[in-house]
């Protein structure tokens, strides 16, 4: 079944532009202008070189049911949109406008063409949400715990672009290596927008971007934040926010940064013996009767080498508690010289620790 969507380019009070989506690839454009209660015109553009005739069909069927459902959320008396199936004679656009090029053509003309290269990803459309306006979420002390956990990662916000309403931001590590894109809307006090990720992201990590884009908006003018999280061209969460949200989390934050792990919650217990190689199931008191991990050791030298497959990764101070806590383990089955274990999780290496007997004995 193909996969059809639309991604908003444009958005007022009274209108909206959008992309028309195919399989990932821009095919054509929705343009709408309405009036409460009243009147809806707009139009339909597909590009002829963009898409099949056989699939253009389905694809008017998928638009027209968005345009059915902005008539009946706005109680439309009057409508009227025209649809086309051709390519484009020219488009009139300034220099800086968003996702356009300009390319010399081999006749010397000047021709302006959609870059549709970052066209994979996806709008939702959530219910609306009011909640209560609270002052005082991104004061400097609260700025200040965001900049440190921006740190701990390395991540680092860069607006690309800025255009009325939109702001494009791209985010990177500590290595200069672009790690997402996004794009956010700002509609009154309520700010819309989608983080495409290079990588399949953890919790921690889609928390941080959100963070760090919150931060960039002025507390006294937003009310609430709602982004959908992109990988592949699959949402794979939607995170809201609102000022109560955003307090409580930089609450979580500050009382995080300030608890050391327990080692009381961690129970880590030998499962198997297969002489040269041990496997150990990793326990968490506060995350229930389920193994939060499973760490595989290669008894065979004093070199002693493994790793752990984690379902919960935790963060950097868990994961030194859980190997240090491995290491006693390891203690009671042989002598060593050097320990090294890598962690992963979702079959990607997230940390790596090293241990010599003279550190630690």
């Amino acid at each position: 079944m193909a996969d059809m969507m639309l991604r908003p380019d444009l958005k007022t009070a009274g209108g909206e532009v959008c992309d028309i989506m195919y399989n990932g690839e821009f095919v054509g454009t929705l343009t709408l202008v309405y009036r409460e209660s009243d009147r809806l015109k707009g139009s339909i553009h597909l590009e002829r070189q963009s898409i099949a005739q056989e699939d253009k069909e389905s694809v008017y069927t998928f638009v027209e049911s968005y345009i059915q459902s902005v008539i009946d959320a706005l109680a439309i008396e009057e409508c009227e949109v025209v649809a086309n199936h051709s390519d484009y004679d020219f488009v009139i656009a300034t220099d800086h406008a968003i996702g356009l090029d300009l390319a010399e053509e081999d006749d010397g003309t000047d021709q302006y063409y959609l870059d549709d290269d970052d066209a994979d990803y996806e709008w939702v459309n959530d219910d609306e949400i009011k909640f209560d306006d609270i002052e005082g979420t991104n004061g400097p002390e609260n700025l200040y715990m965001i900049e440190q956990r921006r740190q701990q990662l390395g991540y680092e916000l860069v607006i690309v672009g800025e255009y009325r309403n939109l702001v494009e931001y791209h985010v990177y590590d500590k290595e200069s290596e672009l790690v997402a894109e996004a794009i956010t809307h700002m509609y009154g006090s309520e700010v819309n927008g989608e983080v495409i990720w290079r990588f399949d992201p953890f919790d921690e990590e889609m928390d941080l971007v959100t963070e760090l884009i919150v931060a960039d908006y002025d507390e006294d003018e937003t009310d609430t934040f709602i982004f959908n999280m992109i990988f592949e061209g699959e949402v794979i969460d939607t995170v809201e926010l609102t000022h109560i949200d955003l307090l409580e989390l930089v609450d979580d934050i500050r009382e995080e940064s300030l608890m050391p792990p327990d080692p009381e919650d961690y129970t880590i217990t030998l499962a198997r013996d297969d002489g040269d190689t041990l496997t150990y199931e990793i326990y968490q008191q506060s995350y229930g009767g389920l193994p939060i991990g499973t760490a595989t050791v290669d008894i065979s030298s004093r070199q002693l080498t493994g790793f752990i497959d984690f379902r919960e990764p935790g963060d950097s101070d868990d994961r030194e508690l859980i190997a240090a806590l491995l290491l006693d383990e390891l203690d009671k089955e042989k002598d060593y010289e050097t320990f090294n274990v890598s962690m992963l999780y979702r079959n990607k290496l997230i940390d790596e620790i090293w241990f010599e007997t003279d550190q630690l004995h």
